[in-house]
């Protein structure tokens, strides 16, 4: 057992402190090859020995021993190569190991988690991946921890969340089919930049330089992922604007829906994903804004053409959401019930409906400072019943619900009737307190200084990259070709060559 401690126990914070870049490197490669050959040639000691090894178990009494010797105890914020391979072979066993039960283990492999070193790793991120993607199985721990866990490990290696892993998918997944989506938001509303595969992202600076960009250390050689697909990023996407859609919060859904819909892909064409989730923004889009939104402009024209297609019937009940129509639009409605239940839109449908009158109700502050309930109740419709509701009473219910929520900016002024109660709408102010103001200044510079260094990052892979040097001649020639003619658009330009290869190749 003393020689199976002293390899695990051979690489220290202290140690790796007095060593240079290259000193570092060779230590942490030859600590990581000492490990692994250790686990393979000693794992029954090892198992045998967990409880020993993760654990101070000292007898009561011995508190003088203990501030006179060592404990051997390995620590997962400097023996994190050893204490990572220990975890992963106890957690791959069927049972524990004999000598530790269940709950000291996740306890332990939660401390892990949180206090991994960041730089040993990179070294062995094969193994982290495999430990996140057991957490993500939900057989270790409840969904909130398991979530909160695994979304806290992949923002400590890496900081930016701007490079897109295959644990992504997991996590966001993980976190939709539990319901637990909160935890997961740390990750969901990072900006991403970088994705596994792309040009130019390897860089000669050593693992052990903690100035990488993590597109130089998150890849497939290091093992931090596995290889993406395009279709693995389309479905984080859809995944990631479901999990908004259950919080409510539109926008944000709305946002990551739209990235799949303009997903660009060599052939033009429109996947199935891509089909799914253009249903679900177009709705999502009337609960956002009260009205049909537009595709942005640098959408495939052919793309374009196959939404309207397949998204007939949704696109049916957006033309009419924003009218007061409401026959026409109850009608749409029931005409394609099952269509909605076979795409598994029913609930969301139920939400569209719902949404009709209140906007109708939003619409009323472009016309009126104040209205009546009494008036109001008279000039808005529900999607429910195609009729204006039956009394002040619930018309009174519904703008409280409203406002209540945030949806609507006003109050209501109570009378004794419907015609002496009035809602009052409250104009959009976008005044902030001195507090208020100072924190937006402190977080949009932070926003530009991690933009910059994302541009920079992006600026130097696409400059090494012969593939982006031959796009930018071409387009430069383009552009003195075309400079007369105002209607070259994007998408005409865009589909030449892939830049983002191994990414945005439909597989």
């Amino acid at each position: 057992m003393e020689s199976v401690w002293a390899t695990l126990d051979a690489f220290t914070s202290g140690k790796a402190a007095a060593r240079n870049k290259t000193q570092l490197d060779a230590a942490i490669k030859d600590h990581a090859l000492a490990v692994s050959r250790l686990m393979s040639a000693h794992r029954e000691v090892v198992d045998a020995n967990t409880r020993d090894i993760l654990q101070v178990r000292l007898p009561i009494g011995f508190f003088i021993i203990l501030l006179t010797l060592k404990p051997q105890r390995l620590d997962p914020s400097t023996d994190s190569i050893a204490f990572l391979a220990i975890l992963l072979s106890s957690l791959e066993l069927s049972t524990p190991p004999s000598d530790i039960d269940r709950s000291s283990l996740l306890d332990e492999t939660l401390r892990f988690l949180l206090a991994f070193d960041t730089l040993q790793i990179r070294y062995v991120g094969s193994s982290l991946r495999k430990l996140l993607e057991h957490v993500l199985t939900g057989r270790l721990f409840t969904p909130v921890v398991a979530v909160e866990a695994a979304a806290t490990a992949m923002l400590r290696i890496d900081p930016s969340g701007s490079m897109f892993t295959s644990t992504h998918l997991l996590l966001a997944k993980f976190a939709y089919t539990s319901t637990w989506v909160e935890p997961a938001l740390k990750v969901l509303d990072r900006d991403i930049t970088f994705f596994p595969g792309m040009a130019g992202q390897k860089d000669s600076k050593l693992l052990s330089d903690s100035s990488l960009t993590p597109a130089a250390y998150i890849s497939v050689d290091t093992g931090l992922t596995e290889p993406v697909k395009s279709a693995t990023v389309l479905e984080y996407n859809l995944v990631s604007g479901l999990c908004y859609m259950a919080r409510r919060d539109w926008v944000k859904s709305h946002r990551a829906l739209e990235r799949v819909i303009t997903h660009p892909s060599k052939d033009k064409g429109v996947s199935k994903i891509m089909d799914e989730a253009y249903k679900v923004w177009l709705l999502v889009g009337l609960l956002k804004d009260g009205k049909e939104p537009s595709l942005p402009a640098y959408t495939a024209q052919s793309a374009k053409n196959t939404f309207n297609t397949l998204g007939a019937p949704y696109k049916n009940v957006a033309n009419q959401f924003s009218t007061t129509n409401v026959g026409q639009l109850i009608a749409e409605i029931g005409a394609n019930r099952q269509v909605w239940a076979d795409d598994g839109n029913e609930q969301l449908m139920v939400e569209v409906i719902a949404a009709y009158q209140k906007w109708q109700i939003m619409n009323l502050r472009d016309i009126y400072k104040q209205i009546s309930i009494s008036q109001l109740r008279q000039a808005t419709l529900s999607a429910e019943t195609g009729e204006i509701l039956k009394d002040d009473d619930q018309a009174t219910h519904l703008v409280r619900d409203m406002i209540d929520s945030g949806l609507l900016k006003g109050e209501l002024i109570m009378g004794n009737s419907g015609d002496d109660s009035y809602l009052l709408f409250h104009e959009d102010s976008n005044s902030l307190t001195e507090v208020e103001f100072a924190k937006e200044i402190a977080l949009r510079h932070h926003n530009i200084e991690s933009l910059g260094k994302q541009y920079h990052a992006a600026n130097e892979r696409l400059s090494g990259s012969k593939e982006y040097v031959r796009h930018m001649v071409r387009e430069q020639k383009r552009a003195e070709k075309d400079s007369g003619d105002p209607g070259v658009g994007f998408d005409s330009q865009i589909e030449d060559e892939d830049l983002m290869t191994g990414i945005l190749a439909n597989s």
